[in-house]
């Protein structure tokens, strides 16, 4: 199954036993057992959360013509146990910043998925947030544009079944970029370093922050990624920079007798992938996705999890998917990106002399 048949049938319904089966609340028990396993550290840390900030001053761009968009005007919405966010036409990111005793200076932007025609807002978006912040992670909640549904449409879905990915995605990879800039910007103020902003996001979050960190600009790419049962659902994968320099002439053809690589310059950010074997709705683009960096000298980081179907997010399955986000930390530790980052190199003169 591609990722347009699988939105396509999840129009129909069909997103129930995949997508939506993730936006259940976890039970008291699994919640109880979490709390107990939870660190002594985590325990006793604490978070802010800020007001929601928008990402454009006006009108958000690309929407004259899309065809995502309702003839009729649309009022976001919120499902009544507020884990789902639907009709976002005025895109925003919330902050949760960590304890300052514990901030590393790291930040993460999380992208929650949903088919681009709603937002796993909870288990996809805030819990993330929220877990990450208690680990010293500052994380940006972004709720970024989406097909809107009207009224007078027959059935949810209707109007993305008119659309390519390329076509449905184009505000939502907008809203992401900007979300890279303005948190860039505002660096400072956040108490992060500009230089370790990454993305994490979910299936067609996961599509969104492919796309950010595929930005053709360079300086304004994140400084790592994180697609979790997500990928750059496009209608043909792109052409990737290349990884590395080509090796000097004379160089062994052998790979065991090769020297050692050096990074091409403009070659993507470090990317860490996640998914579960079982997930029929994305698992043949998440691989097509890592053999295509594989084939241009990349070497993301790959979890195979035996079960955990579509859609796990923050939600407990009973799979070793259920620690995705303990692996994602422990991959950002290994690169030297939860070592808190001296308070005097996050100064914007600082910064400037990097």
């Amino acid at each position: 199954m591609t990722y347009r048949s699988f939105l396509l049938r999840a129009s129909a319904g069909f997103l129930l036993p995949f997508a939506c089966a993730g936006l259940i609340s976890a039970s008291a028990s699994a919640s109880a057992s979490a709390s107990a396993s939870a660190s002594a550290v985590e325990a006793r840390s604490v978070y802010r959360v800020l007001p929601p900030v928008r990402l454009w001053p006006g009108e958000p761009p690309g929407m004259r013509d899309w065809p995502g968009r309702s003839p009729v005007p649309v009022v976001e919405s919120i499902s009544a146990d507020g884990r789902t966010v639907y009709n976002v036409t005025d895109p925003s990111y919330q902050a949760y910043l960590p304890d300052p005793a514990l901030a590393t200076g790291t930040a993460v932007i999380i992208a929650p998925g949903g088919g681009f025609r709603q937002l796993a807002i909870k288990h996809e978006g805030a819990e993330v947030a929220e877990w990450l912040a208690r680990h010293g992670i500052a994380a940006f909640v972004l709720r970024y544009r989406l097909v809107q549904q009207g009224t007078e449409d027959v059935a949810p879905g209707d109007r993305i079944k008119t659309m390519s990915l390329d076509v449905t995605s184009a505000p939502s990879v907008m809203d992401g970029i900007q979300a890279v800039t303005s948190i860039r910007r505002r660096a400072a103020e956040y108490g992060i370093d500009s230089a370790r902003i990454g993305a994490i996001g979910f299936s067609a979050g996961g599509h969104v922050v492919s796309m950010m960190a595929l930005n053709p600009r360079v300086a304004d790419r994140v400084n790592f990624v994180a697609p979790i049962y997500g990928a750059p659902f496009l209608t043909k994968m792109p052409d990737f920079p290349p990884a590395n320099l080509p090796p000097p002439p004379g160089s062994p053809t052998e790979p065991w007798l090769a020297p050692p690589a050096v990074p091409a310059p403009g070659a993507l950010p470090p990317i860490f992938l996640a998914m579960a074997q079982d997930d029929v709705a994305v698992g043949q683009g998440v691989r097509q996705f890592y053999d295509a960096l594989f084939a241009a000298g990349y070497r993301p980081e790959l979890h195979l999890y035996l079960r955990g179907g579509h859609g796990f997010g923050m939600t407990p399955r009973g799979s070793s998917s259920d620690h995705f986000l303990q692996e994602f930390f422990w991959w950002l530790e290994a690169r030297g990106l939860t070592t808190r980052t001296p308070p005097a190199a996050l100064t914007p003169t600082a910064r400037k002399a990097r």
